[in-house]
Order: C-alpha cells, then sequence, then structure tokens
C-alpha cells in the first residue's frame, strides 16, 4: 500500500495544527455572547426589528448576522461550549487550506515555495483574528470561495457565474462583507476586459457584470430587506464605528500590520518586474490594499488580494541571465517541496481531526460557563440571573455576555453590536464612564436596576461618585467587575 497519499503536504500540516490549538482555546469574545443571545433569540421568537436586548437601542436590532448566531446556539446544543471553538478552528483551517490552492493556482507550477511565503504573510495579517469567535471567519473564507470562482472564471469556465449568487445569498446572511463579493467579481470583470479587448472578451465581462449585480441584489433577501443595502455605508458613517479598533487607519503597533506592509511591498516590487501586468488581478487588489491602510479591517481581505496579485506576476518576471547564490538556493528548496507535496493529502488529517473533535464532544458536551475565559466575569453574571429582571448599566463590552448569561430580561444600557445605539446614547455612555458633565442626568433618565461595572480607572470614577451619593449595595465582586444592585426606596 502507497503511503505517500495518507502524508500531510505542508499547508495541510498547518491547517491541522492550527485546528487543534484554536479548538482548544477557551470563548474570549464578547461579540459572541450577543451573537449566541440573538441566535438564541431568532430561534425561540423568530425575528424582530425590536431591540429584545436593550431599551436603549432605539435604531432598531438589525441581525444582518444573524446566520453566524443561529449556527453557533445550535452548536451550543450539540456540542456544548466547544462548538463555537470548533466552528471557528474549521473554518480557519479551511480558509488556509483553500488559500494554498488559490496561491498555487495563481502562480508557476513550480513556485511552491513563494506560495508558502505568500501565504505565511497573508495568514500573519489573519492571526490577529484567530482568537476572536466572530463571523468575519465565514467573511474571510467565502471571500477566498468567491477568489476561487473567479480564477475558474477567467480560466474560461463561464458556468462558475451562476455559483456567485448562491454564494452572495448565503454571505450577506452571516457576515457584513458580503459587499466584497460583487466588488470583486465586478473589478476583475472589468479589468479582463482592459486586458483582453475582443468582442468576446466584451461578451465574457457583460455576464460576468450581470452576475456581480445578480450577487448583489439577492442580499436584499435577507430578513434585514433592502436596508441591507444602506447598512454597510450607515455604519461606517456613524461616529461611533470611528472609535472602534478595526475601522481605524492601519496601526503599526501591531506585528500583523508589518505582515501587511511587507506583502504590499513584495507585491510592488513583482508587479514591478513583470514583463506584463494583468490588470483583472492589479485592479481590485491596489482599490482593496489602499483601502485597508485607510480602515485596517479590509486588511486582511486586501492582503489575499495583494498575495494573488504577486504570484500571478511572479510567473511573468524576467528571468535572470546568469542565476545568484540566492537564485540557486531557492531552486534547491524548491525542489525539496515539490517533493514534499506531490501526492501527498491537503485536507485529510484537518478532517480525521475535526471528525475526532466533533466525536469526542458530542459525546460529552460542556456547558457554556466551563469554556469561558477568565476575562468574562461569568460567576457575576450568573448572580445577575438569579435577580429580578430589570435595567443594566455596563460597560460597552459587557453587554453582550450580560444579554447571554443573564437573558434578555435584562435590558443592556449598551453594547458592542454598537450601531443600534443612536449617538446621543454613545455621548451618555462617555459621560458616565468618565465623569464628564451631565452623567447625572444620563443616569437618571435611564434609571437603571443594576451597575455591572470595573473597579479599575476610569470604571472606578462612577462608583466613587455612586458610593458617596448612596443607594446601592455591591452583590458580586468577580475579577475586575462588581455588580451593584439598587436599593430603591418602597
Amino acid at each position: 500500500m502507497r503511503i505517500r497519499p495518507y502524508l500531510p503536504a505542508p499547508a495541510g500540516l498547518l491547517a491541522c495544527g492550527l485546528l487543534l490549538w484554536l479548538a482548544a482555546q477557551p470563548l474570549r469574545s464578547y461579540d459572541l455572547f450577543f451573537h449566541l443571545a440573538g441566535g438564541r433569540y431568532i430561534l425561540e421568537h423568530g425575528f424582530s426589528r425590536v431591540d429584545p436586548f436593550s431599551l436603549t437601542g432605539t435604531a432598531g436590532w438589525v441581525p444582518h448576522e444573524w446566520g453566524f448566531g443561529v449556527l453557533c446556539a445550535l452548536l451550543l446544543k450539540t456540542l456544548g461550549a466547544a462548538g463555537p471553538a470548533l466552528f471557528v478552528a474549521a473554518l480557519i483551517a479551511a480558509n488556509v487550506l483553500l488559500l494554498h490552492v488559490a496561491l498555487r493556482r495563481a502562480g508557476a507550477s513550480d513556485a511552491h515555495l513563494l506560495a508558502l511565503v505568500a501565504l505565511g504573510l497573508v495568514l500573519g495579517v489573519q492571526s490577529s483574528t484567530w482568537p476572536q469567535e466572530r463571523p468575519f471567519h465565514i467573511g474571510q473564507l467565502f471571500f477566498v470561495l468567491a477568489v476561487l470562482g473567479l480564477q475558474a472564471w477567467r480560466a474560461g469556465n463561464g458556468r462558475w457565474l451562476w455559483a456567485f449568487p448562491v454564494l452572495g445569498l448565503a454571505w450577506a446572511n452571516l457576515h457584513g462583507s458580503w459587499p466584497l463579493g460583487p466588488a470583486l467579481l465586478a473589478s476583475s470583470a472589468l479589468g479582463q476586459s482592459l486586458d483582453d479587448p475582443t468582442p468576446a472578451s466584451r461578451r465574457r465581462t457583460v455576464r460576468a457584470l450581470a452576475a456581480a449585480l445578480a450577487m448583489f441584489l439577492v442580499a436584499g433577501l435577507s430578513p434585514d430587506g433592502l436596508h441591507i443595502y444602506l447598512y454597510p455605508l450607515q455604519h461606517a458613517l456613524l461616529p461611533s464605528t470611528q472609535t472602534i479598533y478595526e475601522w481605524r487607519p492601519l496601526d503599526l503597533e501591531y506585528r500583523w500590520s508589518w505582515a501587511y506592509l511587507a506583502l504590499f511591498a513584495g507585491f510592488f516590487f513583482v508587479v514591478g518586474r513583470a514583463r506584463a501586468r494583468r490588470i483583472a488581478v492589479l485592479l481590485p487588489a491596489l482599490v482593496l490594499g489602499i483601502a485597508a491602510l485607510k480602515v485596517q479591517r479590509h486588511a486582511p481581505f486586501a492582503a489575499v488580494l495583494l498575495a494573488l496579485a504577486l504570484m500571478e506576476h511572479a510567473g511573468l518576471a524576467h528571468a535572470s541571465e546568469s542565476p545568484s547564490v540566492f537564485e540557486r538556493l531557492r531552486a534547491r528548496m524548491e525542489r525539496g517541496l515539490s517533493a514534499w507535496s506531490a501526492g501527498t493529502s491537503l485536507a485529510l488529517w484537518p478532517g480525521i481531526a475535526l471528525l475526532a473533535l466533533v466525536v469526542m464532544h458530542a459525546g460529552r458536551p460542556l456547558p457554556v460557563e466551563t469554556r469561558t475565559h477568565a476575562t468574562i466575569p461569568v460567576h457575576l453574571l450568573q448572580a445577575l440571573r438569579e435577580q429580578p429582571p430589570g435595567r443594566v448599566l455596563n460597560r460597552f463590552i459587557l453587554g453582550g455576555p450580560i444579554s447571554y448569561f443573564a437573558g434578555a430580561g435584562f435590558k443592556v444600557f449598551i453594547d458592542s453590536r454598537n450601531d443600534p445605539f443612536p449617538p446621543a446614547i454613545h455621548d451618555a455612555y462617555e459621560q458616565l464612564v468618565l465623569s464628564r458633565p451631565g452623567w447625572e442626568e444620563a443616569l437618571e433618565r435611564y434609571d437603571p436596576d443594576y451597575l455591572v461595572w470595573d473597579t479599575v480607572n476610569p470604571g472606578n470614577l462612577l462608583l466613587d461618585h455612586l458610593r458617596e451619593r448612596g443607594g446601592w449595595r455591591e452583590a458580586v465582586r468577580d475579577g475586575g467587575y462588581v455588580l451593584w444592585v439598587r436599593e430603591r426606596s418602597k
């Protein structure tokens, strides 16, 4: 029996390692819990335009990523606390495998080393998102699926255009990055018509643009309806959005940003040396690549396009007449990687590992409280659940965990969904956190029954003020957080 087909390829080994590591991590994303709360609410009550978790979310509940919450809530029922972690680990592993396939298709047949280097740089950019159980992992995976479909279309397989509207429909119900799909297809099609300005190419471009339009329009079939078309713009223009880390310009204090800049520099170097340039890959790569410098949320997607353009133009670079020592070393490494990769399996071992983990956790599902990271005060939130329902004045990041662990009967003041809350609530929240003038009026307007707050600066400012005023008692202290209960006169 030949053993080589059962050995892991380099990218398969990497994907398997990531899968096992990420699946063992505790749940740590504050945002995961508002997705879980939303998914549970939808399964129990259906969709609602009225925010079920807060009285201050007057902009309405916009469950544009409802599919992720529902999937995670269902996985919790079958696999316990490991469900969301396994889901995210599987998404990331699948993204690694499919991205490797896309990079190999874009480059020359002997460019194993360059493909792995490009893969490493892209994963270096995306690695900052790995510890977070959030739906952008689905967005990243669907983006690579769109890239693979686009590659098939550019290779002459026009039937792949039918897959784009189907992909767009699923994408729009799972993650807010869905507009990148039709934008990628449309910009690549326009670039292809410039690369090959023949009548046949123009007809192919028209069909691709029609598929991109259909991919855009099917998003309106989501529960959010036609509002989904305006939501990305409305969200980007919110003043509160500008304060969120991922919506800020590229921040060089983070190591992943240097991986992005290295990829950008490599892209310009390789494209500059190419004998010819292909606008079909350069146009979307440059547009999104520059956009990511302004809004770093786009960097994980832009890195994919930059790496693909780099791979494709590396095959068009001028060959060196007299190979240098570096070129000879590269050729030797290429031969070694080629020998390793030939006939080995890409997805076998990640698939076996995922199946084993699913079977193990399905047989013994654990409650979510047992695998929640210590930064989330689960004990405090369980104590809150034992209280009568009421209004909770809380820190921004704890809104989702309160809605999940305590339930929708405890109406949070604000949470990290961000967009349901009008600017006045964001302003009032800043007044309360920083004890700015007007905080007392904001407190009285909301009239909370409970306070879930942190004890360190600046959280201690409000605690000090309320301690002086009286009328509150401390019920639970959990790590750096406290639960205070309002003592109302009868």
